[in-house]
């Protein structure tokens, strides 16, 4: 399941992204991730989040480093990685997302900035 989000987010697709997530999902993205943090709830808050990127980042993509099964969720190590529109630069930021699933589809996200503040908040 977290295979195939990490690639829906690859490839772009957002209908991809959707068919994985349930229709009541909630993503998390803190004040330490963003410099627009926010809960996004639902498929429309999915697109949004999405929609956050265009024309700061092309080629946005979640690069796993490592996936962890813990306590019922799964701990995705990875690089949110990318190229700055008008600079050309590639960018990288470390993250780990917690990630939770209901009746086989995922039903929150909660992004943190590393492995140790993730355990600690659950």
């Amino acid at each position: 399941m977290v295979n195939v989000l990490l690639e829906a987010f690859a490839t772009g697709r957002t209908d991809d992204l959707l068919a994985v997530l349930s229709d009541d999902v909630v993503i998390v993205i803190p004040p330490s991730l963003s410099a627009e943090p926010d809960v996004y709830e639902g498929h429309a808050g999915a697109r949004h989040y999405i929609a956050g990127f265009d024309g700061l980042m092309d080629d946005v993509r979640f690069e796993a480093d490592e996936i962890l099964e813990e306590d019922g969720r799964v701990l995705v190590v990875m690089q949110l990685a990318g190229r700055g529109v008008r600079s050309g630069i590639d960018l990288g930021q470390p993250a780990v997302a917690v990630i939770e699933v209901r009746d086989g589809k995922i039903a929150r996200i909660e992004a943190h900035p590393d492995l140790e503040s993730a355990r600690r908040a659950h």
